[in-house]
């Protein structure tokens, strides 16, 4: 009996070892990005408001890249709050340009660079291996703006700078192995408004660009 009540004690022990823990802690993870931008744009000139096959444009496009993050969670009886910081490289450059003639023509590149973020996720543990949450949190982007207006005479600018926005999403999480984590997670942001460098149009005009952001990301990561 003694040595039953033994094994089992070991076995027990052995069995807790291997339980997959519920989402708390620190992680620590890597994570592969598609990011979708969509940019309207268009002069505030008065008088190029009736250029608008030159200036106003409504493009999209997408690209791959990569990122890193970091997240403390705690957990509530199954429910938790795992706020954190990441940063992403973003490889996404959104063209748009009307030609007349060789010399008479605009063109146009909004491309943003990379992402900081503070993020929190509030979510639910479904199960040992499986969990659903919400993350909402705000974002600065660093971007960057070309124009160039060629029509007799030309003028090229370019600009570069930081812009914040808030965004949520939906992510999902599983746990195929102690200690590590899979996220399938999506995030839908407020559109991003900038602004060209000044005089960006022959006329004088300065290019306003909305810029709405989609992104998927697929991570991987180790709960210490």
């Amino acid at each position: 009996m003694k040595k039953i009540l033994i094994a089992t004690a070991l076995i027990a022990a052995f069995s807790s070892s291997l339980a997959l823990a519920k989402t708390e802690g620190e992680v620590i993870g890597i994570d592969l990005i598609r990011s979708s931008a969509q940019v309207k744009s268009n002069s505030d000139s008065a008088d190029d408001a009736h250029l608008t096959q030159y200036y106003s444009h409504n493009k999209k496009d997408s690209g791959y890249s990569v990122g890193v993050n970091y997240k403390y969670a705690f957990n509530f009886n199954d429910f938790f709050i795992a706020p954190g910081l990441s940063y992403n490289l973003i490889n996404n450059e959104v063209k748009a340009g009307y030609s007349r003639s060789s010399d008479d023509f605009y063109s146009q590149s909004v491309k943003l660079n990379n992402q900081i973020s503070f993020q929190t996720n509030l979510g639910y543990d479904v199960s040992d291996k499986f969990a659903v949450y919400v993350p909402v949190g705000v974002s600065s982007f660093g971007y960057e703006i070309k124009t160039s207006d060629v029509s007799g005479s030309s003028v090229t600018t370019k600009k570069t700078g930081r812009e914040s926005s808030i965004f949520y999403g939906l992510g999902l999480s599983y746990q195929p192995a102690k200690n590590w984590v899979m996220n399938l997670e999506y995030n839908k942001f407020q559109d991003l408004k900038l602004t060209s460098a000044n005089a960006a149009t022959i006329s004088g005009g300065t290019i306003k660009a909305n810029v709405g952001i989609n992104m998927v990301k697929l991570g991987v990561a180790y709960r210490f």
